[in-house]
């Protein structure tokens, strides 16, 4: 998906500071970074640039999407003002689909699955050609039939699937 982009650096580095400040207060003085706010974690920045000036994080984060859903919202924002390069927007769904990503195994394409689930290349190809020879998954242990992938990792993922 390609979103418009958005420039004003001002206002992006106004904001981040501003953000910088509110963290700083509310953590009685002491900055508390958790691994999303990782400086070498892009995703979480551009997610945290472009969602978190007008919305609590948490609340973004509270009910999972699919992608379809996630570009919605996304480009609802941007034509209500919400700021950014394409790359950051894109970057920023990413993360959002990694976080709180929601797939539906009977019908999403590989990368969808490898990013909700954060399964591999090879687990997401063996699900779609499961479902193809065997027909659609009707619940999450006709998903755990698939032969060769990682059950634990599908496991961990389980919220995140829909049928």
């Amino acid at each position: 998906m390609h979103f418009k982009q958005t420039t004003d650096p001002s206002r992006t580095w106004r904001s981040l500071a501003a953000l910088f400040l509110i963290g700083l207060v509310a953590a009685g003085g002491a900055v508390v970074v958790s691994s999303a706010q990782q400086p070498d974690d892009a995703p979480a920045a551009a997610f945290r640039r472009v969602c978190s000036n007008c919305h609590d994080a948490e609340r973004i984060l509270a009910t999972r999407r699919t992608r379809t859903q996630w570009e919605e919202i996304i480009e609802k924002m941007i034509d209500r003002g919400a700021e950014g390069t394409s790359e950051d927007f894109t970057t920023a769904e990413e993360y959002l689909l990694r976080v709180s990503g929601r797939v539906n195994v009977n019908r999403a394409q590989g990368k969808d699955i490898m990013a909700v689930l954060s399964v591999t290349q090879k687990d997401a190809d063996a699900i779609i050609e499961y479902r193809k020879t065997n027909g659609e998954f009707k619940d999450f242990d006709a998903l755990c039939k698939v032969p060769g992938i990682d059950l634990e990792k599908l496991k961990q993922g389980r919220d995140a699937v829909a049928f």
